[in-house]
């Protein structure tokens, strides 16, 4: 397998390496897993947190440039993460929340983002302005309180 690492000064550097298959009796033959990538990404877990630690300082098709990669490559690099987090978020003792919206570029793109008051962090964020998202929200929040 080969994966993206991080670059040798202005070089791009990729790591190869053979992965052996094992055979489990339920999944059937699979590769292992290894300690330096996530399966499936084709970056190194090193290259995957500079992705992560650059992204919020600038665009993700900036930070591609800067890292040689395409956008597309990196935004699933950012939706793995994201998703993740999103995951393992507890909003159970959420009981104050504000409600900001923006503009997320000039036009009618907007974008709704519901924080928790007292832990300041953002528990929702969603496209649109109207009562719909505010129903999101509240699905969400619903959802994610069943557990």
């Amino acid at each position: 397998m080969i994966w993206r690492h991080l670059n040798f000064f202005r070089h791009q550097a990729w790591l190869h390496a053979r992965v052996p298959s094992v055979h489990r009796p339920n999944c059937g033959i699979r590769k292992m897993t290894v300690p330096r990538a996530r399966a499936g990404s084709g970056f190194t877990l090193l290259f995957e947190a500079l992705v992560m630690a650059m992204i919020p300082a600038m665009p993700v098709n900036a930070t591609a440039r800067q890292v040689g990669e395409h956008d597309t490559r990196l935004w699933r690099v950012v939706h793995y993460y994201v998703d993740h987090a999103l995951a393992n978020t507890d909003t159970k003792d959420v009981t104050r929340v504000a409600i900001d919206e923006t503009a997320v570029r000039r036009g009618h793109d907007d974008i709704t983002l519901f924080v928790d008051i007292d832990q300041a962090r953002v528990v929702f964020a969603t496209g649109g302005k109207d009562a719909k998202t505010v129903a999101a929200f509240a699905d969400d929040l619903t959802a994610s309180r069943r557990c």
